[in-house]
């Protein structure tokens, strides 16, 4: 049998190749087209739910005070993970998108709203902020400082090196709130650091902020 024409089968192949081209895949290039800064999502569904989290009031106070384009996706990015996480879909793979193009302090900005760190962060720092300026610059420095100010306890931590991590950050940086926070089984870990660092630790006050999977911790410098 004679083998195929290769210029026929080249023409095959291109015309199989558009043909290809369903309404499902042209829709998806049109939405990442639309959402160039999220496209990096690189998944139609995902990014629906991105946009959605613009409706949002967190969002919408969010944006009233920070203009840095990338703090904006990145807060975004935050509330998608939460949304994933609580509706019991995987997120993992968004958050290895965040950190391939944030690198790790992008994906801890992320976690920070992911895990509603900066929710609870407004409140803690509301009655201490006199004026919208204040506060602005309060909310810059969370996520400017978020690797001397902020950690995240996992389940297998050790709470002795831990301690002692947290102890140096803050002899380092004297920041006016240092927070500790955990999620799901990193929760009973995390009772036992903050249990032990804050009879070493003077100077600060603590808050606790905890809901039912989460453990948050405040420690607010004393005033003078």
């Amino acid at each position: 049998m004679p083998s195929e024409n290769p210029i026929e089968s080249i023409a095959k192949g291109a015309t199989e190749g558009i043909l290809d081209w369903t309404s499902e895949k042209i829709n998806e290039l049109v939405t990442k087209f639309k959402e160039k800064d999220i496209a990096f999502i690189e998944d139609v569904e995902t990014i629906e739910i991105a946009k959605k989290q613009r409706n949002k009031a967190e969002w919408k106070l969010f944006k009233r005070f920070v203009k840095d384009k990338d703090l904006r996706i990145l807060f975004q990015m935050g509330l998608t993970l939460r949304e994933l996480e609580d509706c019991k879909k995987d997120f993992e793979p968004l958050r290895g998108r965040i950190k391939n193009r944030y690198n790790f302090k992008g994906l801890h900005i992320a976690q920070i709203v992911q895990n509603g760190i900066f929710s609870k962060y407004i409140g803690n720092i509301l009655d201490k902020a006199s004026t919208d300026e204040e506060l602005g610059f309060e909310i810059l420095e969370l996520f400017d400082k978020v690797e001397h100010n902020v950690i995240f306890i996992k389940a297998a931590d050790n709470d002795k090196q831990k301690i002692r991590e947290i102890l140096t950050r803050i002899d380092a940086n004297s920041p006016k709130t240092f927070i500790i926070s955990s999620s799901g089984t990193a929760n009973a870990i995390c009772k036992k650091i903050h249990e032990k660092l804050m009879k070493e630790l003077s100077g600060y006050v603590s808050e606790s902020c905890s809901t039912e999977n989460k453990e948050i911790y405040f420690l607010n410098r004393k005033e003078d």
